[in-house]
């Protein structure tokens, strides 16, 4: 018994096999369940009733038969009513007739041999393709981008799994779903198989923004552009495999824990070592991918504890680079041979053996040192940086000040914040250690930082942005105009911010500097050091 000459009219259940909706009942009088396969009649006056119910004078009629071309065979157009016929004007063509919620018929997508597409009908009433054949509420349901490749999909699944189309290709995809959302929301495992291609590729991601991402798989063929291809290409077999390689869709930037599970287990390890033995044991040492800000009153003895920790760096044999924007390269290189050496090299009349200064400089060969020639604007050193990374392997940096590179703009406190994303992602970018000096505001009351007034996260110019993108914050303090020479040399670093352990926060570590060789030592005793009294208030 064939349907071929006759027009889907609506669905029913199956008296043979139970089946809800997947008997198809024909104007012919017949019906055909694409479950268990019965071929059937109904009564004519039922067909008839309903008959006169569906049928539009503006809509086509056709023969259902197979697209040979296709791999298509005649039962499963029958089953989506697509059939080939004429227009009105006498032309050849192949007809998709679309339904409305009520599943009644209302337009025909017509597919002509030039491979150009009309609509005829009432198209704003139509619904997805095919989706008057499924009942809501099933576990899988397939949404491609034309009506032949829902088809294919049919056809390797012998017609038993609900298959749609959107109606207007991948640019109308988001709004065609839209109308039917309630219905596609309700399948519990949504699969989309747009064209592999930019067009499928973008509707993809319009469509994901109204779905509930749990419940989308992507299908996608690494060598043809869609289901029909596939069919053509691969037959039955390659679609099926196909569709159960999906993959859940998951969004940009998220991972599985499994991903990384290897990583998880690897035991923690310690990170490059401070300047400072008690600075080393609360930090647990220096992470590449952070970014540190260290902050002090002017002459307090920041430049001296920087010049340190590169020395000690460059001692351990790491690439370090330095941007020192507001001082000589002459002065950076005799500072931290200096500090090598435990001589005052940049100061005048200094007595000096210039033999060890010549080999103490000669031996920094990890050393990188920007010569700035005056350009000290982000962009620039930005692309320095990444020069440095690749062509010197150099995994430390130094920049001497924030301040200076934050100098020129518009709207300082706006572009700091800027300035701070962008190096903070530089640093997890290339897995990079960054240090920044920055200037402090005075405190709003008590002691000034030249005095030994404590360092706090909001006097840092800036303060918002760096306390949000920075890592790990110090400040050194000291008592530069203590009435007392040797009081004066001593002092503290102070940990603002630990945002690795928070161990660190609020501790310090005291320091003495050696007026004989410019070197600042870590203190055995910070009881002895301690310069404030802890009542005071601040």
């Amino acid at each position: 018994m064939e349907a071929n000459d006759s027009q889907l009219l609506y669905h029913s259940s199956c008296s043979s096999c139970g089946s809800s909706d997947a008997n198809a009942i024909y104007t012919s009088g017949t019906a055909y369940c694409f479950s268990c396969g019965n071929w059937s009649v109904v009564d004519n006056s039922i067909c008839n009733n309903r008959r006169t119910q569906t049928m539009r004078d503006d809509l086509l009629n056709g023969e259902a038969k197979a697209l040979k071309a296709r791999g298509i065979p005649a039962n499963i157009c029958s089953q989506y009513n697509y059939k080939i016929g004429v227009d009105n004007k006498g032309n050849s063509c192949q007809i998709a007739t679309y339904y409305n919620k009520d599943k009644q018929p209302v337009a025909q997508k017509l597919r002509y041999k030039d491979k150009t597409f009309k609509f005829i009908g009432e198209s704003k009433e139509a619904l997805l393709y095919g989706q008057h054949l499924w009942s809501s509420g099933g576990k899988k349901l397939t949404i491609t981008e034309g009506e032949i490749d829902a088809l294919s999909v049919a056809v390797a699944f012998d017609g038993k799994y609900p298959v749609v189309s959107i109606p207007n290709g991948a640019q109308g995809a988001k709004k065609a779903i839209i109308k039917s959302l309630e219905w596609v929301t309700s399948f519990e495992e949504i699969y989309l198989w747009f064209d592999n291609d930019a067009p499928g590729l973008q509707a993809i991601e319009e469509v994901l923004d109204i779905l509930p991402i749990g419940k989308v798989k992507i299908i996608r063929h690494e060598e043809y552009k869609d289901a029909s291809d596939v069919l053509i290409n691969v037959g039955k077999s390659g679609v099926v495999n196909t569709f159960y390689n999906a993959e859940a869709y998951k969004p940009d930037g998220f991972i599985s824990p499994i991903d990384i599970l290897e990583d998880v287990i690897k035991p923690i390890e310690w990170g490059i070592p401070w300047l400072y033995e008690k600075l080393n044991k609360v930090s647990y040492g220096r992470r590449y991918g952070e970014v540190v800000a260290i902050g002090a009153g002017v002459s307090v003895g920041k430049t001296d504890f920087l010049m340190q920790q590169i020395a000690e760096d460059l001692k351990n044999k790491h690439h370090v680079a330095t941007f020192m924007l507001e001082q000589s390269k002459v002065e950076t290189l005799q500072r931290i041979a200096g500090k090598i050496d435990g001589t005052f090299y940049h100061l005048p009349d200094v007595e000096y053996d210039v033999e060890k200064l010549k080999a103490t400089v000669t031996s920094l060969n990890n050393l990188h040192i920007y010569d700035n020639f005056g350009k000290i604007d982000w962009e620039t050193i930005k692309g320095k940086i990444r020069a440095a990374v690749h062509s010197f392997d150099c995994r430390i940096f130094y920049i001497d000040n924030l301040t200076a590179l934050n100098a020129h703009a518009d709207d300082e406190r706006r572009n700091l914040d800027s300035l701070m994303e962008e190096i903070a992602s530089l640093a997890k970018e290339l897995n990079i250690w960054i240090l920044l000096v920055s200037h402090l505001n005075p405190p709003k009351s008590g002691a000034s930082h030249e005095s030994g007034g404590k360092v706090e996260q909001g006097q840092f110019t800036g303060s918002r942005a760096i306390m949000r993108w920075c890592q790990f914050m110090l400040g050194v303090e000291r008592n530069t105009l203590h009435e007392d020479p040797k009081e004066r040399c001593k002092g503290l670093v102070r940990c603002i911010k630990d945002r690795f352990s928070g161990k660190a926060t609020g501790q310090t570590i005291g320091f003495v500097y050696d007026t004989e060789t410019g070197m600042t030592l870590e203190a055995d005793d910070i009881k002895q050091l301690e310069m404030f009294d802890e009542e005071e208030d601040y």
